[in-house]
């Protein structure tokens, strides 16, 4: 049986719980959402093996004592059979409170009370990845911000490309629809994704600006490294002919 961190409604942590008494209790504990992207501005999204359906890599309850970094390695790991990169970037792009109830035939009731984090981490396209899990059937990517524009208004297509197993690099295109994304219907899709592309946005701007900045400073480097030179040469030609007594 697992064990949940549970917290108070602040989010302060009280104690570890089993994972029956935390849902029939109505405990507070935490639920990691994974979602990749790359540094060109894409979202990475899983195609579920049950209805095709695209959505985020996985989520998963946090276990006792387990960071939110461990829980997105293992979610990971249990949908595309790799293990997330130690030296790439992770950070929450969000978290909210969420609060279901069920109620069973035989009068049983459920009730789950959860922080939602969102977690997004930075992923390379070519990266070898192994249909691993039996609810997998492969990774499609496409550009974070058309997918916020289409989740808004809810028409058209747009283009998104497989990317193939073992880092094959023949991706091939595809068509989205609005109902090609999965939708649980307990929350509206435009809210669900909203936060993580913002993020995903930031990041992808926050790169481009870095690698301007990198290429202002080596332009700076090599023109100093010319007018050096070009002193130097200079000086030469004033010094030639002078006797040397």
């Amino acid at each position: 049986m697992n064990y949940y961190d549970t917290f108070d409604e602040n989010g302060i942590f009280q104690c570890s719980v089993d994972e029956d008494d935390v849902h029939y209790k109505g405990l507070w504990h935490k639920v990691i959402r994974v979602w990749l992207y790359d540094s060109d501005g894409n979202i990475y999204l899983r195609v579920r093996k049950s209805d095709k359906k695209l959505d985020c890599i996985n989520e998963l309850h946090l276990l006792s004592s387990e960071s939110a970094v461990e829980c997105f390695d293992r979610g990971m790991f249990e949908k595309l059979g790799v293990h997330f990169p130690a030296t790439s970037h992770i950070e929450q792009a969000n978290i909210r409170k969420k609060q279901y109830k069920k109620t069973y035939l035989d009068n049983t009731e459920i009730r789950d009370n959860y922080f939602l984090c969102d977690f997004i981490g930075e992923f390379e396209g070519n990266t070898s990845y192994y249909l691993y899990s039996d609810d997998t059937d492969g990774l499609v990517k496409v550009n974070a911000k058309g997918v916020l524009n289409f989740l808004n208004t809810r028409t058209g297509e747009i283009i998104a490309y497989d990317v193939k197993p073992f880092g094959d690099m023949q991706n091939s295109r595809r068509f989205l629809k609005i109902d090609d994304i999965f939708n649980d219907r307990k929350e509206d899709l435009f809210i669900k994704y909203n936060f993580v592309i913002n993020a995903i946005m930031r990041n992808a701007a926050q790169k481009e600006r870095s690698k301007k900045e990198d290429e202002r400073i080596k332009q700076l480097i090599s023109r100093s490294q010319e007018f050096k030179e070009q002193t130097y040469k200079s000086h030469a030609d004033d010094n030639e002919g002078d006797s040397v007594y």
